[in-house]
């Protein structure tokens, strides 16, 4: 297993890669407008072939991303895309970012610990900190994006759920 760090850009890529954009003002996941997160749909087929599921750990959360054998290219064109938008963004250009977007890079500034591990069948992001404050920040990210997906899908309990409680 392979331990990366990466720039934002592509910590919050690693974990808005599965998700379809939401329709309307102020939508938690809009990967069609958000300016980090459209570069996975520009990529053809992607999204159909990543699944995706978010676990509440006791320090933060993780979150596993696999892509389908034969996307693993387009998987890597993305994120270099996305690093691009993190480097626009470090040089002071404005950009629109989504609910999920903000409030991750929220997590960033407070100083929450983000790692991103590749392994043999995905990708692997952890999300954590030792400061109960930022905890707590974290886990109030994850739980909303846990319910956001479960609504998107449609299906109550959310893609990352599988049934069981996360908290």
């Amino acid at each position: 297993m392979k331990r990366t760090r990466y720039p934002l850009a592509l910590t919050i890529l690693m974990l808005t890669l599965p998700l379809a954009a939401l329709a309307g003002e102020g939508a938690w996941f809009d990967l069609a407008n958000c300016d980090m997160c459209k570069h996975m749909t520009a990529e053809e087929g992607l999204m159909e072939h990543m699944e995706w599921e978010n676990h509440l750990t006791a320090d933060g959360y993780l979150s596993v991303t696999v892509v389908a054998p034969g996307y693993e290219e387009k998987f890597e064109r993305a994120m270099a895309n996305m690093q691009g938008m993190g480097a626009k963004m470090a040089a002071g250009e404005e950009l629109y970012m989504c609910g999920f977007c903000q409030s991750f890079g929220g997590l960033y500034m407070a100083g929450a610990t983000m790692e991103n591990f590749e392994t043999v069948g995905g990708h692997i992001s952890v999300v954590s900190s030792r400061d109960p404050a930022v905890i707590e920040k974290i886990h109030a990210h994850a739980k909303r994006t846990i319910d956001e997906y479960a609504k998107m899908m449609g299906d109550g309990h959310g893609h990352g759920d599988h049934g069981h409680s996360h908290h």
